[in-house]
C-alpha cells in the first residue's frame, strides 16, 4: 500500500505594503503636511502678535501706573544738560520698571541720581542695561539680544512716539529731525505731559509703537535704556523714541530709524487709553501722523 504525499501547505498572504501603497501613503502624507504647514504658520504668528499686543498693554498700564503716581507720563528720556548742548539720557523704559516687577533693576540703574553713559557720547553697556527684558521684546524679532546700532545695549522692540509730521533734511546717516525742540507727540526728551495734555483724547492719540532689529530690511531697531549717541548734525539719535509722518517716516516706510513691525501686514501700537490695534499697511498713512501729535485737532477717521 503506498503512502500519499503531504499536501502542500497554502502560502500566507503578505501583511506588508506594496511600493506603489507605500509610495501613494507618502503621497497623502506630503499633501497634508503642505495643507497644514500653512495653517500651523499662522497659528504660531498670531501666538506671537497676540504675546506682543500683551507686552504694549502692559507698558501701556505702566505707564498710567507712572501717570497716577508722578501726575504726568515719564519723559521720553531725560536730559540735565542745557537745551542747546543736548547728551544722553535713560529712556522712559526705565522709568517704568517698577511698574513691570521690575523695581530691583531700576534700582541698580537709579536713574534720579545717575546719568546715561555718565554724559558722553559713546554709552557703554554695563550688566544692567544688557539685561534682557521680555515685556520689551516682541518675541518674532529677528535681531539679536544685543543692538550694535547703539552701543551694544539689550534690544527692545518698542519705541515712544515723540513727533507727528516732523521736519525732516537728509543727514550723514540718514532721514534726520530737525525742529527737535518742538516735539508735539508724548514721549521726547524732557518730556513732562499730562493726562490733560493730550487734548486730542487719550484714545485718539499714539503712544508707543513697534519696531525691529532686522539687518535684511535695514531696520535699527531700538533699545530699551535711552538715548545714546550723537549724530554729526547735533541730533542725539534715540533707541526710545522717533517720530511718524506719512511720507518716509510712515509706519513700515523705508527709514531705517522708522517705526516697523516683523508681523506681515502692519505695525501694533499702543494707544493713550491702553487699547493696542494693528494699523495695516493698506491704511492711509496720513491716519497715523494725525494720531501722533497729542494736540493737533486733527480729525482721525478709520484706519
Amino acid at each position: 500500500m503506498s503512502r500519499s504525499s503531504p499536501a502542500t501547505p497554502c502560502p500566507r498572504p503578505t501583511s506588508g505594503f506594496t511600493l506603489i501603497e507605500l509610495l501613494v501613503v507618502i503621497a497623502i502624507v506630503a499633501v497634508l503636511i503642505g495643507l497644514l504647514l500653512p495653517a500651523v504658520q499662522k497659528v504660531r504668528e498670531a501666538a506671537a502678535r497676540m504675546k506682543c499686543a500683551n507686552n504694549l498693554k502692559q507698558i501701556g498700564l505702566a505707564l498710567h501706573g507712572y501717570e497716577g503716581v508722578h501726575g504726568q507720563f515719564p519723559p521720553g528720556y531725560r536730559d540735565q544738560r542745557p537745551d542747546t548742548q543736548p547728551g544722553p539720557g535713560w529712556g522712559w523704559p526705565v522709568f517704568l520698571l517698577p511698574f513691570l516687577e521690575q523695581s530691583a533693576l531700576h534700582d541698580q540703574i537709579d536713574p534720579e541720581h545717575t546719568i546715561f553713559g555718565a554724559g558722553s557720547n559713546l554709552t557703554a553697556p554695563t550688566p544692567q542695561t544688557l539685561t534682557a527684558l521680555a515685556v520689551f521684546r516682541c518675541p518674532v524679532d529677528p535681531g539679536p539680544p544685543t543692538n550694535a546700532n547703539y552701543d551694544g545695549h539689550a534690544t527692545a522692540s518698542y519705541r515712544g512716539i515723540g513727533w507727528g509730521r516732523p521736519q525732516t533734511a537728509p543727514g550723514p546717516k540718514g532721514l534726520m529731525i530737525t525742529n527737535i525742540n518742538n516735539p508735539n507727540g508724548v514721549l521726547f526728551r524732557n518730556s513732562r505731559i499730562r493726562i490733560g495734555d493730550v487734548t486730542d483724547g487719550l484714545s485718539g492719540t499714539l503712544f508707543v509703537a513697534e519696531v525691529c532689529l532686522d539687518q535684511s530690511r535695514d531696520k535699527w531697531g531700538g533699545i530699551w535704556a535711552g538715548a545714546n549717541r550723537k549724530d554729526q548734525d547735533g541730533l542725539w539719535i534715540s533707541g526710545c523714541y522717533w517720530a511718524i509722518d506719512e511720507g518716509p517716516l510712515r509706519l513700515n516706510g523705508p527709514d531705517k530709524w522708522g517705526f516697523c513691525s516683523p508681523h506681515p501686514g502692519g505695525v501694533e501700537v499702543l494707544l493713550g487709553d491702553g487699547s493696542v490695534r494693528l494699523i495695516r499697511d493698506a491704511a492711509d498713512p496720513r491716519g497715523p501722523a494725525d494720531m501722533a501729535s497729542r494736540a493737533g485737532g486733527e480729525v482721525v477717521t478709520g484706519e
